[in-house]
């Protein structure tokens, strides 16, 4: 079985959100989880949705500790509306200059949210494929993989 605690799962909407947690609660007996928004939120989607989408999440499943990460690459000004909205990390290109990174850095320490300019390695990023598949596929895929 997989740690969930150091792996990415990629969602687009609820029911991605509702699967991991699911099935996460249900593999290691609590759910440890760090979601990650679409690619490129920060430019079409907006970081109040995808605090909403958390904050909903955290209400449907209170003994998960689940963290929101807002992908901003594309859009470093999302970063700021992600920070306010009380996200956990955001993600931003990292060709970002070391002076905004540090600002950037001390603004959402304010509101303990972190800057990351890198995912993890492709083995520890889940696509959940939530944007295409039924919630029963969607929790039998994640399962297999948590057991693998």
């Amino acid at each position: 079985m997989k740690d969930t605690t150091n792996l990415f799962i990629r969602i687009h909407g609820m029911a991605g959100g509702q699967s991991a947690c699911r099935v996460a609660g249900l593999v290691a007996g609590h759910a440890r989880i760090n979601l990650l928004s679409p690619e490129n939120a920060g430019a079409s989607l907006g970081a109040q949705w995808f605090a909403t989408l958390i904050d909903r999440l955290r209400t449907e499943f209170p003994d998960a500790v689940i963290r929101g990460i807002f992908d901003c690459r594309g859009r470093r000004a999302s970063a700021l509306a992600a920070m306010e909205t009380g996200l956990d990390a955001v993600l931003l290109d990292d060709d970002l200059p070391d002076d905004l990174k540090v600002r950037l850095e001390n603004l959402g320490s304010k509101s303990g949210c972190r800057v990351i300019t890198a995912l993890p390695d492709p083995d520890r990023i889940y696509e959940t494929g939530d944007d295409y598949l039924p919630d029963a596929e969607l929790d039998r895929r994640l399962s297999a993989f948590l057991a693998g």
